[in-house]
């Protein structure tokens, strides 16, 4: 049986990202015939891996040194290399020490695994070997599907977001405000995650609004039971600024929100637009005004709700769960080992 070893990013609390956990620790943790797979925040002290699998920076200082190091290793030993992104690091205002350490993993990879179509033309600069793997969600961790939410006096709308996605919300704060004053004593709009910092909320100052932190929590495989019991939303909001950042996002929100059938308004950018279809698995917005019509939509229409979170609650349970596609990522190692 060969072995496969995980790399994943971390930081300075040695746990794995979110995108982690997504991305490698739960897909791989499926059954496999022919692969032994472990993970750590280093290599394996005993048995030399046939495969290790290097996840964007790895650890919270790495510096083009110590990729060099790590790469050098393994090389060495005849251990394979694949690297794995699921964001355009280079697209960040990163030091250029971490930065030429994501071109030197790059470069120097067997192969490149990514989540979407630009991140995979873009890392095409640095390896003809790049394999794109959509996200999928976890079935067994989320659970049985469950149904929409019963319509009732108040109809509560939410966002959750790493504090990387503030500006993303900043970008509809405008219609954001003026939804929940026309609708006042009807709307309520709760955030999770967002920002550190409780005086977030003076941007709604006078307005329904909670800001409602996972503490406890905040790993995935245990944020996601913690969303299944606690966010008990209407529907939900994906706003995703178009910027050059932004364009090599996936659709997880989507897969999230629909996984847990909240119905969606989601911001007019490719991450969305081979995934939601406008009025049947969620509600697109072109605009600020469009932003603000589909919010008084939502509050209003419960019937639209309710066929919107049951199409892509559906949806992602067909189509986009690792229960069927598990076994597209240890295929995808072993395509980029058997060419190269």
């Amino acid at each position: 049986m060969k072995q496969l070893h995980i790399l994943f990013q971390h930081g300075d609390d040695l746990q794995p990202f979110g995108c982690s956990m997504i991305r490698l620790l739960l897909p791989f943790a499926r059954d496999h015939a022919s692969w032994q797979v472990t993970q750590g925040i280093d290599l394996p002290k005993k048995n030399r891996a046939d495969v290790v699998v290097i996840e964007r920076l790895w650890k919270p200082n790495t510096d083009v040194l110590r990729a060099a190091e790590l790469v050098r290793q393994l090389q060495a030993s005849g251990t394979r290399i694949i690297y794995t992104l699921d964001d355009d690091l280079l697209a960040l205002d990163l030091p250029s020490e971490q930065a030429n350490a994501v071109r030197l993993f790059a470069r120097e990879a067997d192969g490149i695994l990514v989540s979407t179509q630009p991140l995979l033309e873009r890392m095409r600069i640095f390896n003809d070997k790049v394999l794109l793997l959509p996200n999928h969600i976890d079935d067994m961790l989320f659970g049985p599907p469950r149904g929409p939410k019963e319509a009732g006096d108040i109809v509560t709308m939410g966002y959750m977001g790493t504090y990387t996605h503030l500006p993303d919300l900043l970008g509809i704060l405008a219609p954001l405000r003026r939804s929940l004053r026309r609708h006042n004593g009807k709307l309520h709009l709760e955030l999770v995650g967002v920002s550190a910092n409780p005086q977030v909320l003076e941007l709604f100052k006078g307005l329904p609004v909670t800001l409602r932190r996972a503490d406890g929590h905040v790993r995935y495989d245990r944020f996601v039971p913690w969303m299944k019991r606690e966010l008990n939303w209407d529907f939900a909001l994906a706003p995703l600024a178009d910027t050059h950042f932004n364009i090599s996002k996936s659709d997880l929100k989507y897969l999230d929100y629909g996984a847990l059938s909240i119905p969606a308004i989601f911001s007019n950018v490719r991450s969305y637009h081979n995934t939601v279809v406008h009025g049947v698995t969620g509600l697109i917005a072109r605009s600020s005004q469009e932003w603000e019509t589909h919010i008084d939509t939502m509050v209003v229409d419960t019937t639209l709700r309710r066929k919107l979170a049951s199409a892509a609650r559906d949806q992602v349970y067909a189509e986009r769960s690792l229960a069927i596609h598990s076994s597209d990522w240890f295929s995808a190692v072993e395509q980029i080992i058997d060419q190269s």
